[in-house]
């Protein structure tokens, strides 16, 4: 909903979409806005200033309504959304005084081509304010004029590295690259808004160039017909409609909530999950580690993770100092944690034993969650006394950036339990799926053939290079060799050695050096990108599909996500497609 309010001799638009969590320009919510505009060009008494302001907190526009967008279907329907919008947005830009967008969140898409289109834009100080036109990633252009105003406003290069990468951009980084006029304290009333429009006055623009519009109508119209653009689109609805979901599962409580946490193993993975809940929950979190070295080291990686948050205008640096505070390192005691995450080395025996030992402390109401990647859930739960609270939870490295989680309930354990663990990864603003118990789950099923593809591709003299090419040209967010570093040579190997061992020749582990290097290949081989990328994807393809089979998963559009969140896979692209 956009209403109209008028304070003396300023004008003020507000945006509360009351039925969605976030303001979107809605083919309604642009009709009114018409309308508004309208009146003020036509009828209103004449005003000193405009602004745009937004009643939802952490949030100023987020951009068009995507249910919409993904219903276009034919050029004449593209070009007359564009024309639209543009007409709209060029008539506040030709207004004869001073418009001024109050920015209180995230201003994105077409939302930012909004705030582009008044004459100055104003944030309110707010580490969720982001800017950008992220588009690109849902295989679109913008539509509504925001190219060329954001290259008059911050130049040619600057704008065109935003608009092709998609990337969003905090506060301070807005207003070091002059997108952001100002940043003042948030308004608590509408006359707080009077001493501004005393400040801003009508600024001198770049003539209208009606040529521009054309060519950017034309641009849109393309984009939005095509493949990739219906396939992220979909990506994007797919995601935000399971999210809905997962609270509205029977046996939920949203009020019940875990917030005493312990996390056994400080390696990469215990350290980001640890930070990843003490950023998010109003709690207490406890690492423990057999080795005190790495405790120390943990202590060390998880302050500059959160060092870098603040730098990034994620956290504000009391967030950041509460979080850290939350972090009991080296404890001992597990007799008041609701929930125990195992993250120690991928080892059937040392898992057990970990299991058995505190389970003994435990209260028999807490969980204890394994975090293991590969190893069968029903044969782990056989440690336990008390399986029924036993579940496998595969949190994905970096765990604090990975959104997906995979929730692997054994034969054993009780769907309350499987609920609590539901609502407190949503508190952590991770997304869970629910996954059978079957070797590698769903994605390392699915990833490690083409990680494997990639070594034997490279032990046939293909150059690493163009292995790594070919994927990053195809959309993934790096290539194979990349990514098996990151998660580690030794890791990769024991996980695809267990999914070697059930599935035989299917899943054939190429021996490897630890650098991953081809020192020892006598003549490289020149294969196209195309064969490249067709070799390395046809295995995920194929075990995507015995995973649907086998029921993995319930349904096709859980790999789907599943593949998006967990792989990065490009999300204008699909795995049945390929």
């Amino acid at each position: 909903m956009v209403r109209y309010l008028r304070y003396k001799d300023i004008g003020v638009i507000v945006f509360n979409d009351k039925n969605s969590p976030a303001n979107l320009l809605s083919s309604k919510n642009l009709k009114q806005l018409a309308s508004i505009v309208n009146n003020i060009i036509g009828k209103d008494p004449p005003l000193k200033a405009i602004f745009f302001l937004s009643k939802k907190r952490d949030i100023f526009i987020a951009g068009a309504d995507i249910k919409e967008l993904i219903k276009i279907d034919t050029k004449k329907e593209a070009l007359e959304f564009c024309r639209r919008g543009q007409d709209l947005f060029n008539k506040i830009d030709l207004l004869h005084i001073p418009v001024i967008a109050i920015v209180n969140g995230a201003c994105v898409g077409g939302g930012f081509e909004l705030a582009l289109a008044c004459d100055y834009i104003v944030a309110t100080e707010n580490k969720k304010v982001r800017f950008g036109l992220p588009e690109s990633k849902l295989g679109i252009v913008p539509g509504f004029g925001g190219p060329h105003r954001l290259t008059a406003k911050i130049g040619a290069k600057r704008a065109g590295l935003l608009i092709d990468n998609g990337r969003l951009l905090g506060l301070d980084e807005a207003r070091r690259v002059g997108i952001v006029d100002r940043i003042i304290t948030k308004p608590k009333k509408i006359s707080d808004l009077k001493p501004l429009s005393k400040v801003f006055k009508k600024p001198v623009k770049p003539a209208y160039l009606p040529k521009e519009d054309f060519l950017e109508r034309k641009r849109f119209s393309n984009k939005i017909l095509g493949r990739p653009a219906k396939n992220a689109l979909g990506a994007f609805l797919l995601i935000q409609n399971y999210k809905k979901t997962l609270l509205r599962r029977k046996g939920v409580n949203l009020q019940r909530r875990i917030k005493h946490c312990a996390i056994i193993g400080a390696g990469k993975m215990g350290r980001g999950i640890a930070y990843l809940i003490s950023s998010n929950i109003d709690g207490d979190v406890g690492l423990c580690d057999i080795k005190k070295d790495a405790i120390v080291e943990a202590k060390r990686d998880i302050y500059i993770i959160y060092k870098e948050a603040v730098e990034k205008d994620l956290l504000y640096k009391k967030e950041a100092y509460l979080g850290f505070k939350r972090i009991s390192f080296g404890i001992t005691s597990f007799k008041d944690v609701e929930m125990v995450i195992e993250c120690v080395p991928e080892d059937f025996v040392i898992k057990s034993q970990v299991f058995r030992d505190i389970e003994k402390e435990l209260r028999r109401s807490s969980i204890i969650a394994t975090n293991t990647s590969c190893i069968s859930i029903n044969k782990l739960a056989q440690s336990l006394e008390h399986p029924e609270r036993f579940v496998g939870v595969h949190f994905f490295n970096p765990a604090y950036k990975m959104k997906l989680v995979e929730i692997i309930p054994s034969r054993f354990t009780r769907k309350a339990n499987v609920d609590r663990l539901i609502k407190f990864l949503y508190d952590i603003k991770r997304i869970p799926i629910l996954v059978k118990d079957s070797p590698g789950f769903l994605v390392n099923r699915i990833l490690l053939p083409y990680l494997n593809e990639a070594i034997f591709m490279l032990q046939e003299g293909i150059p690493g290079k163009d292995i790594e090419d070919a994927m990053i040209k195809f959309g993934m967010p790096v290539g194979p060799l990349t990514l098996i570093r990151e998660i580690g040579v030794d890791v990769y190997y024991k996980a695809a050695k267990i999914l070697e061992e059930n599935f035989k020749d299917r899943m054939r582990v190429p021996e490897i050096n630890d650098d991953l290097t081809q020192s020892d290949i006598p003549k490289k081989r020149i294969l196209k990108k195309e064969k490249i990328q067709y070799r390395l994807l046809q295995p995920m393809k194929r075990e995507a599909m015995l995973c649907l089979r086998e029921h993995i998963v319930d349904n096709m559009d859980l790999i789907n996500l599943a593949l998006y969140l967990g792989v990065g896979f490009p999300r204008t692209k699909s795995i049945w497609e390929l």
